[in-house]
């Protein structure tokens, strides 16, 4: 499909008389949280689910779940309800609801037509696969404990609970060490479930009573009368190593989809205190009703069945260059590939999909004949079960690209594309406006950098570097050359004009990607290790050569961006721990001290400390600080653009603001509820944008310090915020969601 274009390029006249904004009614504009002007991007794919009927398709995104009506090739919704990401959809046998799991730890239920929340469910875990029952009566849950809930689709009542009868925990190697379990649901409702022992078998349960049905023991790895070829030999595992033996240890269990077929990894496993050491071992093949060992195959990733349970894929593991398809039934192969990166077979168990380094091939199993080739850019790290499918019928093929394009394509015609849907991201880490404001400019997790055209929404490029973070980005005064910083130690620069790199400078012994600790709730958390001048021109990195006095301390480098000079060097060490921040000239660094709550300013010409700033603080979380058992609470650290006000934002959640000149303190803001841990002034310095670890961002007017306005449209911390150059917009990303909001600045 075409996704639905701005139709401020149509009628223009028309559309300025009428709209506050020039963004038309697209993804852009699709339940917005209050203030917001626009989303760019759609955030990072978690999940992907295709309709039974093949009508309709539901992606599951880091921000919600968006909708689409592959009939009338159209965009019909993104629901949003769940307050953390959601991991899993399902759609009921009718398409007309759609079920989703999120990290929150609820399940919701929504009219798939549009997008009305019909119930919410609490679980005590997560992530929750569903799926729902033949009648649609019935919503299934399996978290990845083994566990499994029944629940009434149209009461929200949970109707039953089935766990694995799991073998006892015990302090050491079991502390470390999980039990493999998988459950099988049939029609009726029961439950049985695999569990792998201590001993390396399996305990096939009864889900009601947890009873053992039977164990499942296998045969000697080198038993000949396996009908495949068994492993070679593992010279070590009957050895002592290390004054313990080598133990079998079931690593996996996967049921097929009829229940009558399992499939379990192996790994032989010496214990340690801190986890295991040792090798892979075979995949086995088992007759769940009698305990047999089919076979056992001497390579074996994450096995794949057809819809009907009768034919598997095995992939190899790491060394090996095969992928073999087979029967179960006759217990032959049927077909072998040269390594693949995902195997699909549609639930009717007619069509098989492979996935590889050129693209997709469609097979029909039957015959085994090849249908059609499919040949886009494949994501090689990227591909799961969740962004590559086929529909029930083997029609459609269901596919996500490191593009962010959804497509879906009919399998019989390698060319015709039914419904295309663009702008899903990874995770974004860096942010910066372009001098004029027309083009925003994103970096995300695998060094990819996205030009957004800020008036109407749209993707004018991506520039593709090596597959790094981009910590930073900054602008040119041309507009046209942006900068941008990963974290293993480049500066690239680029032509955005041309789409070609016009520079790349090497950052020796930085300290981009290192350091770090967490917020209250648990959230993982990395201060920045470079800033930008707001012209662009100056950069300060942390250096990570150590003072060999002090181990815990950095340097700061200083780069000129418009030159090729070398750096010069801070001569004074400060806290390797926390933020750092630039002057609008350059010749002012603000740092992280050793004591709470109090910056250290730097010249940046005389490498000397100008100043520490000091507010009265608890002195026992100065001592923690001062002994390396706290980190200082320092999360944020912000310039006005003439370089006489500093802002800090701390882990006790206030705001202090300093005279850059006086060294003065002349005021604090209150107002947070979380860690304030990103801050930026607009180009006038009249108002400062805060944001916090819950994803909250708030507004405040200077020097009068009111509060004008909180956002909250964020799921996890707000990572960085950006003034348009108009100062009538504040630009946000937020945790690892993988999109921009624009929110209105209010007028003061």
């Amino acid at each position: 499909m075409k996704t639905k274009l701005f139709s401020t390029f149509l009628m223009p006249l028309l559309l300025t008389l009428f709209l506050t904004n020039t963004f038309a009614e697209d993804y852009t504009q699709l339940s917005l949280p209050e203030g917001a002007k626009a989303r760019l991007g759609k955030g990072v794919i978690t999940d992907m689910q295709l309709s039974d009927d093949s009508t309709r398709l539901a992606v599951a995104s880091s921000i919600g779940v968006w909708l689409y009506d592959i009939n009338t090739e159209s965009e019909t919704a993104l629901i949003i309800g769940h307050t953390e990401t959601v991991m899993h959809v399902a759609f009921s046998p009718d398409g007309k609801i759609l079920a989703s799991s999120a990290r929150d730890k609820t399940i919701r239920l929504w009219r798939t037509e549009t997008g009305e929340s019909l119930l919410s469910l609490t679980t005590p875990a997560n992530p929750i696969h569903l799926k729902f029952s033949a009648d649609g009566k019935t919503l299934i849950g399996k978290d990845r404990k083994g566990t499994v809930r029944f629940w009434d689709t149209t009461t929200g009542e949970q109707l039953n609970t089935f766990t694995p009868n799991l073998p006892k925990f015990r302090l050491g190697r079991d502390r470390v060490w999980s039990f493999a379990t998988d459950a099988f649901i049939d029609q009726t409702g029961s439950v049985i479930f695999a569990v792998g022992n201590k001993d390396g078998t399996i305990s096939i349960q009864d889900g009601r009573t947890g009873r053992e049905i039977r164990k499942l023991t296998a045969q000697t790895d080198d038993n000949s009368s396996l009908p495949i070829q068994s492993p070679e030999p593992y010279t070590y595992k009957n050895e002592i190593i290390g004054g313990q033996p080598a133990m079998k240890w079931v690593n996996g269990l996967n049921f097929s989809p009829n229940g009558k077929t399992l499939v379990s990894g192996i790994d032989y496993r010496i214990a340690r205190w801190s986890g295991w050491s040792g090798r892979s071992g075979p995949t086995e093949l088992w007759d769940v009703e009698t305990g047999e060992q089919l076979a056992v195959f001497p390579y074996g990733i994450g096995p794949t069945f057809s819809g009907d349970g009768r034919t598997v894929a095995i992939k190899a593991i790491a060394g090996k260059s095969d992928c073999a398809i087979w029967d179960i039934a006759t217990r032959r192969k049927i077909a072998e590939f040269p390594l693949t990166l995902n195997i699909q077979f549609s639930d009717d168990g007619k069509t098989l999909a492979i996935i590889d380094d050129n693209g997709y091939v469609i097979w029909n199993i039957a015959t085994r004949n090849e249908i059609s080739v499919h040949s886009p850019v494949v994501e090689w790290f990227e591909i799961s079960p969740e962004r590559f499918m086929l529909s029930q019928d083997g029609t459609l093929l269901a596919t996500a690209d490191e593009h962010g394009t959804v497509a879906v394509r009919e399998t019989k015609n390698a060319k015709q594309l039914r419904l295309v849907t663009t702008n899903y991201t990874k995770p974004f880490m860096a942010l910066a406006f372009s001098h004029d404001g027309k083009t925003i400019a994103s970096g995300d997790s695998t060094s990819t950098i996205h030009l957004w055209n800020t008036h109407t929404g749209t993707k004018q490029n991506t520039l593709k570097a090596a597959s790094y973070r981009i910590e930073g980005l900054a602008f040119g005064k041309d507009n046209v050359t942006l900068t941008a910083v990963n974290d293993q130690e480049d500066i690239m620069q680029w032509n955005i004009a041309t789409s070609k790199q016009v520079a790349v400078h090497t950052l020796p012994n930085t300290n981009i990607a290192e350091g770090g600790t967490s917020f209250d709730d648990g959230t993982g958390y990395r201060p920045k290790g470079l800033t930008f001048t707001p012209n662009s021109e100056k950069l300060a990195v942390k250096n990570s050569e150590k003072n060999q006095a002090n181990p815990f301390d950095t340097t700061i480098d200083i780069w000129d961006i418009t030159t090729d000079k070398p750096p010069r060097h801070l001569i004074e060490f400060v806290t390797d721990w926390g933020p750092i921040a630039l002057t609008p000239d350059g010749s002012i660094l603000a740092s992280g001290s050793d004591a709470p709550d109090a910056p250290d300013l730097w010249s940046t010409h005389t490498g000397k400390r100008i100043a520490t700033f000091k507010t009265p603080g608890n002195w026992v979380n100065d001592l923690l600080v001062r002994l390396r058992l706290r980190h200082s609470s320092i999360h944020a650290l912000a310039f006005t653009h003439d370089g006489k006000t500093l802002a800090v934002g701390t882990r006790n959640k206030h705001i202090q603001l300093w005279n850059v000149t006086d060294h003065q303190h002349i005021g604090s803001l209150d107002g947070h509820k979380h860690v304030v841990c990103e801050l930026a002034f607009s180009p006038d310095g009249k108002i400062l944008a805060s944001g916090d670890s819950g994803g909250k961002i708030h507004l405040w007017e200077l020097p009068t310090r009111r509060h004008l306005k909180t956002f909250d449209g964020h799921e996890g911390y707000v990572r960085t915020l950006a003034f348009a150059p108009d100062g009538k917009t504040v630009a946000s990303i937020g945790g690892d969601e993988g999109t921009i909001l624009l929110w209105n600045v209010p007028t003061k």
